[in-house]
């Protein structure tokens, strides 16, 4: 039996749009800025730092209809380009694609469930930071080809984010290891494990003190069981884990705080007031999905729209939703931290944060905004038991346990958050544990070192020097994807299987077994980590398929999970379901604050804090490719940063003021420099980043990443020091030249002097006479047109989007997932650079001010707000594009989606020249090439490869469409709502996008069109667009704004 499988489910003229929208030409000195974001707020929209700072050339970039290099058809390609792009190429091409051997792809004797052409979903697991996170692995006949999030599953409740849709690439990178190597011959994974038996036996002497096992953060039960019969056999050996994406922070300030090691696990549902300190709680961290979803249902206006306050040294995705943003260096939040808790204090009126208030200030000279944090409090105490105080992994164990003092003080813990026994093996698994294996190995105390983390030569702080110390053990064995920094100096090496090709298991956040299962047989016989481990037991030739589900039976066998099946019917049960039922028994634990020892503990830490003078060096891991794991995959490289929306590269990000103090600006090329180290790389001014803190991103300039990633961007990682990993102070920056040039995507389809996105205020939207309801009252609704209107109502569906800009965080996942379902090729950061990006859906960022254009316009870059809107082609009724093309190529369909005939265009690209939108995308060269067919089989075979000289756009998933139209037919009813999910819609782990027929009175997008907040964007053009948006509420507190 297989794993069960789940189905997912004539025109007005232009001329009269033009007509009825025809205004005179507005003298604005800057572009789409001369109008205003919130209704009667005076609000203006700003794209960055270069449109204030210079707006003439600003002004003149958006009377140009596109964008510099994409009016020009060239087959101009740098060399470098070049291999990006073929490394992009390969990527997606294997030598074969194969079935897995164990019963899982229900092929060998086709069921009569199984329709060839028809794609199957199997549920699988993704690792986050070592937590179980639920997936659906889209299949066409064995080929996996899309992820999605899995429904049921705690923790992805249906969504996903962006780096989860983009893994799917690593599984076809030919850049992956593909044969064994020991003691720098090539060798067999029988041959690695013949001889890790032979380190074994001879350890088995000494009871294995001279074995390591460096091993990365995990909650798998199998890989527990391993450990422990490890440990049986080998009392002296000793497992570390490690990973540079490590929190620790939480869980060592809940030892300050309760006395021992546990962790947090965070509710949003009831939380009305949060305060996030340096934390990006919605882009970050294995609840980042879970916590999107429920921040996300109250956002909602009305009583239950809650509040948040985000204090930060740059902006972030958390950041960018804040309805208070205070800005100060990221070493400064212990300083603020500490002010809160005193502040509290007073205003709780109770002991339980005496203790804390009379404390000397972490940070001596640091000046925190007293308003700010006197208005926090107050706001946290009138909502007890219903906020949240939130801290994010860069911040020292101090900040996490006052952030844990103030969460027990208010009485939230119990309903915003609760503690738990540590899940995963090692309570810890940063920078302490390495430093102890380290030291061992530096002693002499290492023979044989077995390393399954990911790539720590790389991801290490600097004077660590792992590349050294790895050379001095005499036996060192690397399980890794790649022949990567780690594999180079390691004398063995195993190719790893990617988790599409693996067996395995894992806890989600609330402790329920995920279980992860194969969707196609290893491309290059990579090894499962389980495997890897039970080498050391002599069982390395079991296969993980058999451990796992002998480990399932007897733990079956002990307790009460069979219920009345037997265990097979259960097996198959649990595979279908990718989770083991009843498996979620986490308690919570019984927490009790000692005020007295945590006064003491923090009285002993604060000195070694106090403020140091110079530019503060932020390290921040990056959004799109983290620490560096995800360096050589194209779609993340080619994905924009959710804030500076830059691509292919990291930046020296500074603020205004701090780069007018040094005289520098965007682009300028600097060394950076702290104490002996430098590092080269380009400066990009960003609004709202803290004055004296220079930000820079992490998991870039690899060495060994692969034909995508190597030599992008620069190492920052080289600067980082285990004493001071994510702040340091004392940096220096020397400029080195200027000119270089970013693939921004920000400052490509302009819509000049447009109002695209709208924000307001709770007070505004309730008060139904507010100058918000007058304007949006415009923004929406039919205008006159000369042409007959088409009667949409006699269809059966007609079909429409709603994107909430309340919930649209802007991370991107959208984007990913669009890119996975719709077979769109990456183009390399040259062609980003001149604006030919081909991402069919663009997250615009802008920035809000509320001053206005003044002589002193540098203050507004300081404190802005931000707006985030995702745009793709509107499917216009009356579209201004289908008029123009001389063969009929974009045409409309009786159910109102504007479609591409991709064998009539000839490209033209009349139509992309008459898209006040900027929607659609011209393939310029030929991304694609003649692929062989094994890289056809890594698409999705329901959409069609796009050639050079032809125009895309979104065309709102109709395959999806489609293939629900037929299974309606089949089954004799009508599509339900919400049966067609679009690949973004599915993917949004905000829920901020909702689709469906408008035909439908009480579906969900036709509820969601008839909010107050629905505006058209471009309304006066009268295109009549099927996507229309609900205009971005903030609640601010009155006190504050």
């Amino acid at each position: 039996m297989s794993a069960k499988t789940r189905i997912p489910h004539v025109h007005g003229d232009e001329a009269s749009a033009a007509a009825v929208s025809a205004k005179p030409a507005s003298k604005l000195a800057l572009p789409i800025l001369g109008r205003s974001a919130g209704a009667g707020s005076g609000a203006k929209l700003w794209r960055g730092h270069d449109e204030l700072s210079n707006p003439g050339a600003a002004a003149q970039q958006a009377r140009q209809e596109f964008p510099d290099g994409t009016d020009t058809l060239t087959d101009d390609v740098s060399r470098r380009g070049f291999v990006q792009l073929l490394g992009t190429g390969l990527a997606l091409t294997t030598t074969a694609c194969y079935r897995p051997r164990q019963k899982i792809v229900p092929y060998v004797h086709r069921p009569p469930e199984v329709t060839p052409g028809n794609p199957l979903h199997f549920a699988s697991t993704i690792d986050h930071d070592g937590y179980g996170f639920g997936v659906l692995v889209e299949s066409h006949e064995g080929r996996p080809t899309k992820l999605e999030g899995n429904p049921e599953h705690p923790d992805s409740l249906g969504a996903a984010t962006a780096i989860d849709q983009a893994r799917l690439v690593g599984l076809y990178d030919t850049d992956r290891a593909k044969t064994g190597r020991l003691k720098g011959a090539h060798a067999t994974w029988k041959d690695v494990s013949a001889f890790i038996k032979t380190r074994v036996d001879s350890a088995a002497s000494t009871q294995g003190a001279g074995v390591r096992f460096l091993v990365g953060p995990s909650t798998s039960p199998l890989i527990g069981d391993l450990r422990t019969r490890i440990l049986e056999k080998l009392p002296q050996a000793k497992f570390v884990s490690y990973s540079s994406l490590a929190d620790d922070g939480p869980v060592e300030g809940a030892r300050l705080a309760f006395g021992r090691h546990l962790e947090p696990r965070h509710d949003l549902t009831n939380a009305k007031v949060i305060a996030a300190l340096d934390s990006d709680f919605l882009e970050d961290g294995p609840e980042r999905v879970r916590l999107n979803r429920q921040f996300a249902k109250n956002r909602e206006p009305g009583e239950a729209m809650n509040r948040l306050y985000v204090a930060e040294p740059t902006f972030t995705v958390t950041g960018m939703m804040a309805d208070h943003r205070l800005r100060l260096r990221g070493a400064d939040v212990v300083a603020l931290a500490q002010a809160l808790a005193a502040e509290l204090s007073k205003t709780l009126g109770r002991d339980v944060l005496d203790g804390l208030a009379d404390l000397p200030l972490a940070r001596a000279g640091v000046t925190v905004d007293a308003k700010w944090v006197s208005v926090l409090a107050k706001d946290l105490a009138r909502n007890r038991g219903r906020s949240l105080v939130v801290v994010g992994r860069r911040q020292p164990a101090l900040v996490h346990a006052l952030a844990h003092a103030m969460n027990y003080a208010l009485g939230n813990v119990g309903t915003t958050v609760t503690f738990v026994e540590p899940l995963r093996h090692d309570a810890l698994s940063g920078l302490e544990p390495l430093r102890g294996l380290a030291e061992d190995i530096a002693a002499g105390k290492v023979e044989t070192l077995f390393i399954s983390a990911w790539n720590p030569v790389y991801g290490a702080p600097s004077d660590f020097k792992l590349d050294r110390l790895l050379q001095r053990v005499p036996n060192t064995i690397y399980l890794g994807l790649s022949d990567d920094e780690t594999a180079k100096v390691c004398g063995s090496l195993v190719p790893a299987a990617h988790f599409l090709e693996s067996w395995g298991d894992l806890r989600a956040m609330d402790g329920t077994v995920s279980l992860v299962q194969p969707l196609i047989e290893p491309l290059f016989n990579g090894v499962t980590e389980a495997d890897f481990l039970a080498a050391a037991l002599e069982e390395g030739e079991v296969g993980t398929h058999d451990l796992l589900k002998s480990l399932w039976q007897r733990k079956a066998a002990e307790g009460s999970l069979l219920g009345t099946l037997g265990f097979e019917l259960q097996w198959e049960h649990w595979l279908g379901q990718g989770m083991i039922a009843g498996t979620s028994n986490l308690q919570m634990a019984t927490v009790s604050l000692d005020t007295a020892g945590l006064a003491d503990a923090l009285r002993a830490l604060v000195p070694g804090m106090a403020k140091e003078a110079g530019l503060e060096l932020a390290f921040q891991l990056d959004p799109t490719i983290e620490d560096g794991r995800y360096a050589n995959n194209p779609w993340l490289q080619e994905l924009p940063h959710p804030v500076t929306k830059i691509t292919w590269d990291n930046a020296v990000m500074l603020s205004h003021a701090t780069a007018q103090r040094l005289g520098l600006k965007t682009s300028d090329i600097v060394e950076l420099k702290l104490g002996d180290k430098s590092v080269t790389g380009a400066v990009y001014v960003q609004p709202g980043q803290a004055d004296e803190s220079i930000t820079v991103q992490l998991g870039y300039g690899r060495k060994a990443a692969g034909s995508v990633g190597n030599g992008v961007g620069f190492d920052a990682g080289l600067l980082r020091e285990s004493a001071n990993p994510w702040f340091a102070t004392g940096a220096q920056l020397v400029k080195a030249g200027k000119g270089y040039e970013f693939g921004i995507t920000q400052e490509h389809w302009r819509m000049e002097n447009r109002d695209p996105a709208i924000a307001t205020t709770l007070a505004e939207v309730e008060s139904h006479h507010s100058a918000f309801h007058e304007k949006i009252h415009h923004l929406r609704g039919e205008l006159p047109q000369i042409h007959k209107k088409w009667d949409y109502g006699n269809q059966t569906y007609k079909w429409g989007m709603t994107i909430d800009l309340s919930k649209c965080t802007g991370c991107g996942a959208c984007i990913t997932a669009c890119q996975a379902e719709n077979n769109i090729p990456v183009v390399g950061r040259e062609n980003v650079h001149i604006g030919r990006e081909m991402h069919w859906i663009r997250i615009d960022r802008y920035y809000e001010t509320n001053a206005g254009y003044t002589d002193d316009i540098y203050k507004d870059m300081a404190e802005p707000k931000v707006i985030t809107q995702p745009v793709a082609c509107q499917h216009c009724e009356t579209a201004p594009c289908e008029y123009v093309c001389p063969v009929n190529a974009t045409v409309h369909s009786d159910e109102g989606l504007n479609e591409m005939v991709y064998n009539r265009c000839i490209g033209t690209r009349y139509c992309s020249n008459n898209c006040p939108y900027k929607a659609r995308r011209f393939n310029f060269l030929d991304w694609h090439g003649e692929p062989p067919e094994v890289k056809k089989m890594g698409r999705n075979p329901d959409v069609t490869v796009r050639s050079r000289g032809v125009m895309e756009k979104c065309t709102y998933c109709v395959q999806r469409i489609e293939r629900a139209r037929i299974d309606s037919r089949v089954e004799g009813r009508t599509i339900a709502d919400g049966e067609v999910k679009t690949a973004c819609q599915q993917t949004c782990p905000a829920g901020a996008i909702v689709f469906g027929s408008l035909n439908d009175p009480n579906s969900a997008v036709s509820k969601a069109q008839a909010d107050d907040r629905r505006y058209d964007l471009l309304h006066e053009l009268n295109t009549r667009p099927r996507t229309v948006y609900l205009a971005r509420v903030r609640n601010p507190n009155p006190e504050l704004a």
